[in-house]
């Protein structure tokens, strides 16, 4: 209730909050070719999966701590650990969910890179 009647009151004095979709139609109304739409969210793009790879980075490196400290690969753990071998440790908890967030983000990364 409180953020509608802000976002009326803004509206009123001409001031509101883009979301995104809008900020992309602006950008597109105010780009004097496509191209140069492309160039810009290429840019963009370039920018997020500049970060991915960052991320992927530090993920692998937490990892590989995890492989040498149990001397075991990471598919093998999670073969291992999904059949309930390994038993409940928080490190194992850690590690899984490690290697499932390294999995969702070598999605995306594979994402931006067929846009670029």
């Amino acid at each position: 209730m409180v953020k509608n009647t802000l976002g009326i009151m803004l509206n009123e004095l001409g001031v509101y909050a883009m979301n995104t979709l809008d900020k992309l139609e602006l950008l597109s109304a105010n780009c004097s070719d496509r191209n140069e739409l492309d160039r810009i969210l290429s840019q963009l793009l370039s920018v997020m999966l500049n970060r991915h790879r960052q991320k992927l980075a530090i993920y692998d490196r937490d990892i590989s701590k995890f492989e040498q400290n149990y001397r075991l690969d990471s598919h093998q753990f999670q073969e291992q650990f999904e059949s309930g071998v390994l038993g409940d440790e928080m490190d194992l908890f850690e590690w899984f969910s490690l290697c499932e967030l390294r999995k969702d983000l070598l999605v995306k990364i594979s994402k931006l890179e067929q846009a670029l």
